[in-house]
């Protein structure tokens, strides 16, 4: 009898162990109850194309979106909450311009916009046009410049934290928090279901969306003789795709992110996000991979719950 409990025993913990390698432990990921979107394998069925192979990828996580329908075409662990360092600045850029500012105000850097912020071009005392520092955030992702217009709208610091969070909230993002306006806290995180929203929602800004496609911006200093350029952060807007908006982001803890809207000549429009690649080559490997991906695809999946409208 000893013998057998024990055998009964060994079996019970090797039937768990193989359940476990199968099925997982479930704590990983939480279920994508809230959006409708086609599987990789859906997809192929519906169309009834031949099984394409997986990509490598080398990112946490990763979507791709058709715009049209709203339809996801591909992603890996989208609903996983992870720090998105300088894609804040989208929601920081969105929430001073709900405030109506004057962009052609002039705006003096400060010692509390450039305490502890990084790499930077700009610096304390100089004076820029509100506009040059709004592009300065979200094409070159100055942290400096994030900062400034902050306390250029005149509201103070916690209450414009306050109001990025209720902005996440209202557009849906309900897997975001945010604690300061640059990225550079770890604990500002979402997840690239959220991002995508967010991209999409900041497309409805002319000024973030024409500051953030172009490759360089010059601007002239208010107070110097002096002019400063800045050069986009995301390589995309020298690729052969139109790139409509885009926000790059890196910090040790979240690793090298991008945010992104793709239009090809055939005029199909795709968002593109990637969270927690090792380098910044292979961020935008893995996204000109999930690019080609995607506008191979673009429309021809046209149930997807629309997640991201403008």
């Amino acid at each position: 009898m000893k013998f057998r409990a024990t055998t009964y025993g060994l079996l019970t913990v090797m039937f768990l162990i193989v359940y476990l390698a199968v099925y997982g432990s479930g704590s990983d990921e939480r279920p994508d109850f809230v959006y409708n979107h086609p599987s990789l394998d859906e997809i192929n069925h519906d169309l009834n194309i031949c099984k394409t192979r997986s990509m490598s990828l080398n990112a946490k996580s990763v979507l791709v979106m058709d715009n049209k329908p709203g339809a996801w075409i591909f992603s890996k662990r989208p609903q996983r909450v992870r720090p998105i360092a300088s894609l804040t600045k989208l929601l920081t850029a969105m929430v001073y311009l709900d405030t109506k500012p004057n962009l052609d105000t002039t705006v003096y850097i400060s010692s509390r916009d450039c305490y502890q912020s990084a790499k930077s071009r700009i610096y304390k005392g100089e004076a820029y046009c509100a506009r040059d520092l709004l592009y300065a955030a979200v094409m070159a992702s100055d942290n400096r410049a994030a900062r400034a217009i902050a306390t250029a709208s005149g509201l103070a610091r916690h209450t414009f934290i306050e109001r990025m969070n209720k902005k996440a909230q209202a557009l849906g993002m309900m897997n975001t928090k945010l604690f300061e306006v640059t990225g550079l806290d770890e604990r500002n995180v979402s997840t690239a279901a959220d991002i995508a929203i967010m991209i999409n929602a900041a497309m409805g800004y002319p000024e973030i969306k024409n500051g953030s496609s172009r490759y360089i911006h010059n601007c002239q200093l208010q107070n110097k003789k002096r002019k400063k350029r800045f050069i986009n952060t995301n390589r995309l807007v020298r690729s052969k795709w139109n790139v409509l908006a885009g926000k790059t982001g890196f910090i040790i803890e979240s690793d090298y992110c991008l945010a992104t809207i793709l239009k090809n000549k055939a005029g199909e429009e795709i968002t593109v996000v990637v969270l927690g690649s090792p380098t910044n080559n292979i961020r935008f490997s893995v996204a000109r991979k999930l690019a080609t991906y995607g506008f191979k695809r673009a429309g021809r999946y046209n149930d997807g719950k629309q997640i991201a409208g403008r």
